[in-house]
């Protein structure tokens, strides 16, 4: 507990109250930057310091917000014009506090009253104030004090159990902020962090060098242009899933989103665990290949993607040529005469001729050409049966086989009892860097769902640890002003994250996002964020934004964001009892820094 000093440094008398909003006469008008009583040392007054109104045994806090002079020789008799004294200092200060139990207590209990005494506060009290520790025992410093340069404990256990959102302009010390406060967690002494994970998502790769963050680390460097790229693993009963599939393949609500819940209730229903995937999905298509010559109600476009199936299957499909469309049936030419699909007593026959029996998969299938497959073969069935519309499907089925060819690439389906030793490490990079525009949008909204899910489940009566999702230039994927995407695509994206961020909490799942856009992310998840890293930002949607949805920010500090210095920004939230300006200490060594730094341009065009 840190105690008050009771020395009493006067320097003015309170000259108005209005609220909590006073004025103090102060008693002379120098301006030093520092102050020396009695072998102590104190800050001169500056606007967004502090002061004590002595009110009796108690000490009011308060926050100086501006100051003037007055010409006092305007309202005097002229016989005195020739005074030393000309001018009086006078300083706008609101209440913020006070002083119990040598303590610091935020919120207006006490109000002064005119002519209380107003007195200077030394290093320990200041302190106290900007940085009360309360029951907090471990040390968490990532910088000092902007106005006072004193190092400063945060309040840790407040702000990592909150949803917490960093913004800046490009250069404000945004990346730093953030990698300082992660990596200051991550290799804290005194803190074992076994029962939490903590997983980044980078879209520049900013974060993938050794000693970024943490050296006990797994990093997955996904790539969509190259096949050597890492992938990430998902278990095959989370990709199996209705709501997964229709994000991977923007399935539309009405129709495509159905049909995908039907294949995967129809391969549920009908999937056989003695045999192996293989041996299932090649069951199915001789099923299916059947029913086409056995249907009275025949379709032409099921020919075509009968030949898709069985090329992907690695089966030559040259016998499908012989095929003919001839009044509303299949037919195929024997020697002397046709047989014709549609009646059960030829069935056999094309069986036979298309040899269909023989069928076999002469490749791996893994599980984005199952769904590819499989969607194929319902398609087909649905136009045999009537209750599916080729157009509605057949650009669910294009996107599918486009996309997959990307996922492939990033992503890796594992069976469930197949142990993932990478799982052991808790701190994961995922950089995207290498990754096509889509993929960027979409493979963040998967993980962000798999790993919600997940831990919701895990810890769904009792949180038993909690997981911490960080993302960085988090306007790519929370931003609601896309013209890109359908409006139901976006709408999910942005559903998905609002129930994250209302819902975690109770279950230990946080988020902590990075941004230079912070009007551009939907003004919902803003306003449910619990702490604040603001740095310099200088455009007026941005502002706008923060003075619309942090309730928290006093005027001083709002009226500060546009002039922050370089790596300066201001904390405010849940955690903290006042808004508070600290500049973030720079990581001084660069490879321990995120890959973010300014080009020197002179040292690149400088001639050798």
């Amino acid at each position: 507990m840190i105690k008050m000093i009771n020395t009493e440094f006067q320097v003015g008398t309170v000259w108005s109250v209005k609220g909590n909003e006073v004025i103090i006469k102060m008693f002379n008008v120098s301006s030093d930057f520092k102050y020396f009583y009695e072998g102590k040392e104190y800050e001169g007054i500056k606007n967004g310091g502090y002061l004590a109104i002595i009110r009796g045994d108690i000490d009011i806090i308060c926050q100086i917000e501006s100051e003037e002079i007055r010409d006092i020789l305007l309202t005097r008799n002229k016989i005195k014009e020739c005074e030393k004294e000309k001018y009086e200092r006078y300083v706008y200060a609101k209440c913020i506090g006070y002083i119990e139990n040598i303590q610091f207590k935020s919120g207006v209990k006490f109000s002064p009253i005119i002519y209380n005494m107003v007195k200077m506060l030394d290093d320990e009290s200041i302190r106290n104030i900007i940085a009360p520790t309360g029951a907090q025992t471990i040390p968490f410093k990532i910088g000092k004090d902007l106005h006072y340069n004193l190092s400063i404990d945060l309040p840790w256990t407040k702000i990592f159990n909150s949803h917490m959102g960093i913004f800046g302009n490009t250069g404000s010390g945004k990346s730093n902020t953030l990698t300082r406060l992660y990596d200051t967690l991550l290799n804290h002494k005194e803190l074992s962090l076994s029962k939490s994970d903590f997983v980044f998502i980078d879209f520049n790769g900013e974060y993938i060098g050794t000693d970024v963050l943490s050296r006990d680390k797994k990093v997955y460097n996904l790539n969509t242009k190259e096949e050597e790229g890492d992938k990430f693993k998902i278990k095959k009963s989370s990709f199996w899933n209705e709501e997964v599939l229709s994000l991977l393949f923007h399935a539309t609500e009405k129709t495509q989103k159905p049909f995908l819940k039907n294949l995967i209730k129809g391969r549920k229903k009908n999937y056989n665990d003695d045999i192996d995937a293989k041996e299932n999905l090649i069951k199915y298509i001789k099923i299916i290949y059947k029913k086409m010559f056995d249907s009275t109600n025949p379709k032409r476009e099921t020919l075509e993607l009968m030949k898709e199936i069985l090329e992907i299957i690695g089966v030559d499909a040259g016998n499908l040529n012989r095929l003919e469309w001839f009044n509303s049936c299949f037919r195929i030419k024997r020697i002397n005469d046709y047989i014709y699909s549609g009646k059960p007593e030829n069935v056999e026959l094309f069986v036979e001729i298309l040899n269909i029996e023989s069928l076999e998969i002469s490749k791996n299938i893994n599980s984005f050409e199952e769904v590819e497959i499989r969607a194929r073969l319902d398609l087909i069935k649905g136009l045999l049966l009537n209750y599916v519309q080729y157009d509605n499907i057949n650009p669910l089925i294009a996107r599918i086989k486009a996309t997959s060819q990307i996922l492939n690439r990033v992503i890796e389906i594992s069976e469930d009892s197949e142990e993932n030793t990478e799982e052991s490490k808790n701190i994961k990079i995922i950089s995207l860097r290498n990754c096509r525009q889509e993929i960027k949008k979409l493979f963040p909204i998967l993980l962000a769902k798999e790993y919600f899910e997940a831990h919701k489940k895990k810890n769904n009566r009792e949180i038993k640890g909690t997981f911490h999702l960080v993302i960085d230039e988090a306007h790519n994927i929370l931003s609601n002003q896309s013209n890109r995407e359908a409006e139901l695509w976006k709408d999910y994206r942005l559903e998905l994250f609002e129930e994250i961020i209302k819902e975690g909490r109770k279950f230990g799942f946080f988020l902590t996002v990075a941004s230079q856009r912070p009007a551009d992310i939907s003004e919902t998840i803003m306003s449910q964020f619990h702490n604040f890293f603001i740095h310099r930002l200088i455009n007026d949607k941005d502002l706008r934004l923060i003075d619309n949805v942090i309730s928290t920010l006093d005027r001083n500090s709002k009226q500060m964001i546009p002039t922050l210095p370089q790596g300066a920004c201001i904390l405010t939230g849940t955690a903290f009892d006042l808004p508070k300006i600290i500049q973030v200490d720079y990581i001084s060594k660069k490879e321990e820094r995120p890959n973010s730094d300014d080009i020197n341009l002179e040292e690149v065009w400088k001639k050798e």
